[in-house]
């Protein structure tokens, strides 16, 4: 078995020796008050994985919470809870960290960024409201947010949670925005395009994403939905004649993306280019969520996953076998 497979790759009993980044520790005490276990998540580019450290020496666990990087030699089992993958782990040793970029160990989006980011500016380019433009290029056209915006994940964990994620996201819900505007050409397309590539610009003060994404205390305490809003409106205070009317409706739909009070919108979408919004946004998230879990769970002998909470059900994961959109018998 080859021991150089990444996380992505790995099936029950592979045999694992490679390097890992370290995102995550934890260390439990067993009852006998003498022995420890280590829980670490790992990462590798291509996912994240737990691995465990049964009955370590004692000695290990503060270099394993200075680690960043580890060469670590086991292999994949299961979880006894949900059958979900984990590395059992042999022997762990530190990593050559002078050797080793971090963004090669952190999951990224599958596309390529640079092109995200053209057709993001396409979509700017496409606004003929001078101030609506002005508004989105006071963001695109600033070096610092777009530096941040281009490895921004979208979220922590529910859907492309990983480098690049919010671009990703943020262009999926334009696209499913134009579409939208097509069926309802009662739907200003100018208004609903530009929200939907400001929907989430929160985000960047949200999270903090060097190796783990994490809130930041801003983010805790306010979140990327008012927090967005904020950024929006003293945007929107350096352009000069911008309409008031259109500033109160731009971050109307902004505050209301979530859709629901429950989901951290302040207010429900009382607009049609908000509502619309809402539900784009939310198409992209809950579907990317479920591929995610789909992929997650694709080499786990099981018909349905887990409780997911975010879909208040468990999901059926054995439809891919027969909804295959490659199998002879769909397709013409």
């Amino acid at each position: 078995m080859n021991s150089e497979k990444r996380i992505i790759d790995l099936n029950l009993g592979d045999k694992v020796n490679r390097i890992f980044y370290i995102k995550e520790t934890e260390f439990r005490l067993r009852r006998d008050g003498r022995t420890i276990d280590g829980f670490l998540k790992i990462s590798d580019g291509t996912g994240e994985i737990e691995a465990i450290y049964w009955d370590m020496p004692p000695s290990k666990v503060k270099q394993l919470e200075k680690m960043q990087f580890a060469q670590i030699d086991g292999q994949a089992s299961r979880k006894r809870k949900d059958g979900e993958l984990q590395i059992n782990i042999k022997s762990i040793t530190e990593g050559q960290k002078s050797l080793l970029q971090l963004e090669d160990f952190i999951p990224s989006t599958p596309f390529d960024i640079a092109e995200l980011m053209e057709k993001i500016d396409g979509k700017i380019s496409s606004i003929k409201n001078q101030y609506l433009r002005s508004l989105l290029l006071s963001f695109f056209q600033d070096p610092i947010l777009r530096g941040i915006f281009r490895i921004a994940p979208a979220a922590k964990k529910l859907h492309q949670a990983y480098q690049g994620g919010l671009a990703e996201h943020t262009l999926n819900v334009a696209e499913i925005c134009e579409k939208i505007c097509e069926l309802y050409p009662q739907i200003n397309r100018d208004f609903l395009i530009s929200t939907a590539l400001l929907h989430d610009i929160g985000k960047l003060e949200e999270y903090q994403f060097e190796g783990v994404i994490e809130y930041t205390d801003k983010g805790k305490l306010i979140g990327h939905v008012v927090m967005g809003a904020e950024m929006v409106d003293a945007k929107i205070k350096m352009i000069k004649g911008f309409p008031e009317d259109l500033a109160i409706m731009f971050k109307h739909t902004i505050l209301s993306h979530h859709g629901k009070l429950e989901f951290g919108s302040p207010k429900l979408p009382s607009i049609l280019p908000a509502v619309a919004l809402y539900y784009a946004d939310d198409t992209d998230a809950k579907l990317n969520g479920l591929i995610g879990l789909k992929e997650q769970n694709k080499n786990i002998d099981k018909k349905w996953s887990e409780w997911v909470w975010w879909l208040e059900r468990s999901f059926y994961l054995a439809e891919q076998d027969i909804l295959d959109p490659n199998r002879e018998e769909l397709t013409d």
